[in-house]
């Protein structure tokens, strides 16, 4: 009977050769693939993604995920027979080097597919249990890797060995550069910095081609030269860490994970918020991951500074870019029409045509199928239970595609929820076989009285009902979370079709359809002035604001429900947010404060009146009156011009010190009419 060590003996020194990684499915009973895998010993560094794993590897925890995906190893064994991590799967592929060996280990592939999935507990709603329900995942990835390019060693099936795809030559790099085209990328940020003023470089690149690194080593060659404002920035610390790695290890520095600063801080991160409140002088900033930073900062960015670097994944694990190529880029071509692109092709670890990326690409629908559209637009709408897409795998890669073109934050685990958790919709507008805009909806709510109390006692916590939770425990209203609940987690449309009415179209079928059903339906999601005033615009009502900004979007996250009669709950909201404005929503966007924010109204006396009539023309300094001024802009910030109801809602309301505007207040205090 062939055997593991057989194949890989067999086939390695080929794959070797082309510069691949060596994918193998071995499956059957514990008995068989623990015998298989007994005889095996990692030469070097080996992973293991698993329960538990044996002596001479190193295990791959979600934990320790920040630590481990930038890392390299030769062997990695993906144990699937109990329990299998899926975004820890794509996630873990990109460390495997060319010529290693990647073995995916499950039992019985029949047995194996109908087995619960304990791993999906975080992609379940309560109250289903991931340790006894089987969702239709493993069902999913087998049969899009039905003609993969994988050596599978079935037991009591003959060995299948496939044919090797066609090799691919790439241009090699000398040191410190993995490839040609990271060189080319560190030449072009060079000339960014050097050339003309308000050229940017837009980076792309899939997972792991260089990219970050390329921002590294253009950053420690930058300080080499003498050069000390080198600002990273990006959604998060963690975002830029590949790219302080590799510059400290070009500059022979020692590195610590969470360090934000090298050679006394002439490379240092720098949140994308501060460097907009407080303007750099004579920087060049590298932004990493700069899709997952809201289109707005990055606008604000290209205004205030003159050298920039936006480097992003396109897609993979971590998310996507193609939305933010097609939203940002039209900003670019207007306002600094001779901005440079470059895209990265070539990965760093391995070449061109690798069979294990070919395989975690199809498997995870990462491949992108774009669907544009230049026909006159007459869509037809179209919903479907998640579990019918199996049936049509070609219409669930393109709903999956224009979810990821779309949305900066759409992901493996995005993926592995929509196939197994069955309280999921789809909604689609289609035309020619493209799918041109969809909408994911959750089904939620219907919890028991008992449990809602609890809930909005803060006694417990229920996975998968944010709505129901939300209205509990944070607006005080258990009794609604025992009705049928519609949450729209996401409406997307192709952004090559936006602005033409689409996703009014899709919203307002999808509303008709579930209110239909008696449904209560509602959203949450990263609240900016655009998004609030569309769901405004279709009957949605603001009732509740978090405090921390999504890690995401970067934004508050707003929960709004739709119908006249939630209008009781955004009074509520609207006059708590007031209060708010001057604590915990002090730097919300002062636009929000203004549409949604509900003042008290005090009626000024004669006197209050006299005095700020004296202030107005100067006679009467801004600390005496600005009482009287707040009272005065409560009764009539809606009549106020638009611009300056802004800077009075950060003075007055939010109490945001600015130098500039307190010296302006008299000035703009005259367009009021007193």
């Amino acid at each position: 009977m062939t055997n593991l060590l057989q194949i890989i003996s067999q086939q390695q020194s080929a794959y070797q050769k082309q510069g691949w990684r060596l994918p193998i499915w071995l499956a059957g009973s514990k008995a068989f693939t623990q015998q298989q895998l007994s005889a095996l010993e990692p030469e070097a560094v080996g992973y293991w993604l698993g329960q538990q794993a044996p002596a001479g590897f190193t295990l791959l925890s979600a934990k320790q995920k920040q630590q481990w995906l930038g890392t390299e190893c030769d062997l990695l064994v993906v144990d699937a027979r109990d329990a299998v991590d899926w975004d820890l799967v794509a996630a873990s592929s990109g460390c495997l080097k060319a010529g290693g060996l990647w073995l995916f280990v499950t039992n019985e592939p029949g047995l194996w597919r109908q087995q619960p999935n304990p791993a999906a507990k975080r992609a379940l709603p309560y109250p289903l249990d991931a340790a006894v329900y089987t969702g239709l995942f493993k069902q999913f990835w087998l049969e899009q890797l039905q003609d993969a390019q994988w050596l599978q060693l079935i037991e009591g099936l003959p060995a299948v060995i496939p044919v090797l795809p066609e090799a691919i030559t790439t241009a090699q790099a000398e040191l410190p550069y993995r490839t040609a085209e990271q060189h080319q990328a560190v030449a072009a940020i060079h000339k960014v910095v050097t050339g003309h003023r308000r050229r940017p470089l837009v980076l792309t690149a899939h997972r792991g081609r260089g990219k970050s690194g390329a921002l590294g080593l253009a950053a420690a060659q930058l300080a080499q030269q003498g050069k000390t404002d080198i600002l990273l920035t990006g959604p998060s610390p963690v975002a830029v860490q590949t790219a302080f790695l590799i510059a400290a290890g070009l500059l022979n520095q020692s590195y610590q994970q969470g360090q934000n600063q090298l050679l006394n801080g002439a490379i240092r991160f720098v949140p994308v918020d501060v460097l907009l409140a407080e303007k750099q002088q004579n920087t060049v900033i590298l932004a990493d991951e700069a899709a997952a930073i809201p289109t707005p900062q990055l606008q604000q960015l290209t205004d205030l500074y003159s050298r920039l670097v936006f480097a992003t994944t396109e897609h993979g694990y971590e998310g996507t870019g193609r939305g933010f190529q097609l939203r940002f880029q039209s900003y670019l071509q207007q306002h600094c029409p001779g901005f440079q692109k470059l895209h990265l092709h070539q990965p760093i670890r391995y070449q061109a045509n690798d069979p294990l990326e070919q395989l975690i690409f199809r498997g995870f629908l990462l491949e992108q199928t774009d669907s544009v559209i230049t026909a006159p637009l007459q869509p037809k709408v179209s919903s479907y239970p998640i579990k019918d897409l199996l049936l049509q795998p070609q219409k669930l890669q393109k709903i999956f595609s224009l979810l990821s073109l779309a949305h900066y934050q759409t992901d493996v685990m995005d993926l592995w929820a929509l196939l197994d958790n069955p309280t999921l919709k789809l909604y689609t507008l289609e035309q020619d076989q493209r799918v041109l805009a969809c909408a994911l909806i959750s089904f939620e709510g219907e919890l028991d009285a008992e449990l809602t109390v609890a809930v909005a006692h803060g006694k417990r916590r229920v996975q998968g009902h944010l709505l129901a939770q939300s209205l509990a425990f944070h607006c005080l209203q258990p009794e609604l979370a025992t009705q049928k609940m519609a949450r729209i987690q996401r409406i997307v449309v192709n952004p090559s079709l936006q602005m033409q009415g689409l996703g009014s179209q899709l919203l307002n079928f999808v509303l008709q359809d579930l209110q239909s059903q008696q449904y209560l339906v509602g959203t949450s999601f990263g609240a900016t002035l655009a998004l609030a005033k569309f769901w405004q615009k279709a009957g949605f009502y603001p009732v509740k604001l978090s405090h921390q900004h999504e890690q995401a979007s970067n934004e508050a996250s707003v929960l709004m429900l739709h119908g006249e009669q939630f209008q009781y709950l955004q009074q509520q909201f609207s006059r708590q947010l007031y209060w708010q404005l001057a604590d915990k929503q002090r730097f919300l966007d002062p636009a929000l404060a203004l549409l949604w924010a509900e003042p008290p109204a005090i009626t000024l006396t004669p006197q209050q009146i006299t005095e700020l009539k004296l202030f107005q023309a100067g006679l009467r300094p801004f600390d005496l009156i600005e009482t009287q001024l707040l009272c005065w802009f409560n009764l009539n910030y809606a009549k106020v011009e638009h611009q300056t109801a802004l800077l009075l809602v950060q003075r007055l309301w939010q109490k945001l010190f600015m130098p500039k505007a307190k010296q302006n207040l008299p000035e703009l205090c005259q367009l009021l009419h007193l």
